[in-house]
């Protein structure tokens, strides 16, 4: 298994010595991946929810600040050598794919081939709109988006016709490093979603998701692969969601794995993650909550003490 951790990327402790101090200690303490949430502005919320809370409502420290995936992960390709950096997960419709292609590459250069690209199709509809993207075509969008990227990154000279986008004979430069091109993570546990990683994906990378969410999830991209003519063998199987420690006294219950089962304690988190590895997950993104640096070192320490040595 692989483990990673997600950088502070909102709120007043995101800063530039933040990024350094994370990166620098997760390397250290032979983590295998860094990575970087996406959001460009933060409009008022009207219509759209957010997944990542029951009450829906976007935390305040996004209101603070909100840095920038791409300059975020260039800065710290100059501040680690060996640890994977990620995006969990850029949110490619809401951007133009060609300038994407370009960062992607440019970045994969500059951490000389670390580079994982983690996309997602997104859900905040005010956001959408004052960047001017249609958010009811962000599905067709990424999917062009993605077939737009591969034709720059592996095309000695890149012609695309889709939709939106058209070029013949192009010049693109420089290539990434990895070969064909860096994998691509797909966000999101949905029948489009799972169809995407099966046409377009390295990676699923669902939030959050239950082990029944996993178990379903392959079941249904088996069917879905084996018409694209691939295999679940190409597939790596990853996850993002918070890793809590608690420290209540243990519980007289056996340990259950409904809902969300990495906040609790070390045993219940080993046993957790022990499961999900036998379903073929391979690489956990964990998010620190809350979000400060202190809480950040904190579970990084305490995993790579009380949790990793048992797995």
């Amino acid at each position: 298994m692989k483990f990673g951790i997600s950088l502070i990327m909102r709120g007043n402790a995101a800063t530039p010595e933040a990024f350094v101090t994370i990166a620098e200690r997760a390397e250290a303490l032979e983590l295998d991946s860094l990575w970087c949430t996406d959001h460009l502005i933060i409009p008022q919320r009207t219509v759209s929810r957010y997944p990542g809370r029951a009450d829906g409502n976007f935390p305040d420290t996004w209101l603070e600040r909100y840095w920038e995936p791409f300059t975020v992960l260039s800065f710290l390709a100059a501040h680690t050598s060996k640890i994977a950096l990620g995006t969990s997960v850029l949110i490619l419709p809401m951007r133009n794919p060609v300038e994407v292609a370009a960062q992607v590459a440019q970045l994969d250069q500059l951490c000389n081939g670390r580079f994982i690209f983690g996309v997602g199709a997104g859900w905040f509809q005010e956001e959408f709109d004052v960047l001017g993207w249609p958010f009811r075509e962000r599905g067709a969008r990424t999917n062009e988006a993605l077939a737009l990227c591969k034709a720059l990154w592996t095309q000695d000279k890149p012609s695309f016709r889709g939709r939106n986008y058209r070029f013949e004979n192009a010049n693109f430069a420089p290539k990434p490093v990895r070969k064909p091109h860096p994998p691509i993570w797909i966000a999101g546990h949905s029948t489009a979603a799972l169809r995407r990683v099966a046409k377009y994906g390295d990676g699923w990378h669902p939030f959050k998701p239950t082990i029944e969410v996993i178990e379903r999830g392959k079941a249904d991209l088996q069917g879905l692969l084996a018409a694209e003519g691939r295999s679940l063998h190409e597939i790596e199987i990853s996850l993002k969601g918070a890793l809590v420690f608690q420290d209540a006294p243990p519980a007289a219950e056996p340990v259950s794995l409904e809902g969300w089962p990495l906040e609790g304690r070390p045993k219940e988190i080993i046993e957790a993650l022990k499961r999900y590895e036998e379903l073929g997950v391979g690489h956990f993104t964990f998010d620190i909550r809350p979000e400060t640096l202190e809480t950040a070192l904190e579970t990084m320490e305490r995993f790579v003490q009380d949790v990793r040595p048992y797995l």
